[in-house]
């Protein structure tokens, strides 16, 4: 089990004793504490983790370096904002186990904090569903692993270190797509505030995924934001979609012009 954290001490120990009470218990639960400045490693020391404390390279960096720590034959990577139900480590790997896939991921991801404005707001302008990060339709094959076989992820290397994005590096390298566990059930906190959602659209414009569109100053620029969030209120999201967009295309905006000046950081 591999946890990548980056100031998530809000978080950690609520994912911390979900991973306590799973019907199939985790081998280790690793850590890797990506140069948190909020007391993340030591939360997760307390609570029993094996902690790896790395200096501040983004989720790539950490994910990679736990896997090469890793004793189980099966790798599991959760977010450190995240909480799994009592039997989603089974149902996750049950296609592993059983030779059907190297890798799998779960559909049956539901946002934590709905009761949040800013979190439901954050959901309409990623076009997720109000209560769900993927609809129930999504297809049984993604390039998103979220638990692969531990001998093939260190043989193709691990995750590419592009900042935003890293976690659709693998399948190309693997040459085979994530399948889908029936029942793995867990649940991520979306942005809750402000501040968060203008620091996840600056990561997003500083990674390399951004930088496959046309015209990416275009595409995040404030006419069309304006009418994407018109677009989605008129369809019935939250109003709180509008200052949302505008902060976070705003961020977009100063992750692109800081990753023109310093294209090697695209970390958070």
């Amino acid at each position: 089990m591999v946890v990548a954290a980056y100031n998530e001490n809000k978080h950690l120990g609520s994912l911390l004793a979900s991973l306590r009470d799973q019907s199939l218990p985790p081998v280790e639960v690793i850590v890797a504490d990506d140069g948190s400045t909020d007391g993340t490693a030591e939360v997760a020391q307390r609570l029993g983790a094996d902690v790896l404390r790395l200096p501040h390279r983004g989720p790539a960096a950490a994910r990679n370096a736990a896997a090469e720590r890793a004793r189980g034959e099966v790798l599991v990577f959760l977010d450190g904002d995240m909480e799994c139900a009592p039997n989603f480590i089974e149902r996750l790997v049950a296609p592993i186990a059983a030779g059907d896939a190297v890798g799998t991921f779960s559909r049956e991801i539901f946002i934590a904090n709905t009761q949040n404005r800013w979190a439901r707001a954050y959901a309409a302008l990623r076009w997720s569903p109000p209560d769900r990060l993927l609809p129930e339709d999504f297809p049984d094959r993604w390039a998103n692993f979220r638990a692969i076989r531990r001998n093939r992820f260190l043989g193709v290397g691990g995750y590419d270190d592009v900042g935003y994005g890293e976690d659709m590096t693998l399948a190309p390298k693997v040459g085979e797509l994530a399948l889908a566990a029936p029942g793995a059930v867990c649940f991520h906190h979306n942005p809750s505030s402000v501040g968060e959602i203008f620091e996840n659209g600056r990561w997003v414009g500083r990674g390399a995924a951004i930088r496959t569109l046309r015209r990416p100053w275009w595409v995040h620029s404030l006419p069309r934001v304006l009418a994407l969030a018109a677009k989605q209120i008129v369809a019935g999201r939250t109003g709180w979609v509008l200052p949302a967009r505008v902060v976070y295309h705003f961020g977009v905006w100063v992750g692109l012009a800081s990753s023109s000046l310093r294209p090697w950081r695209h970390c958070k």
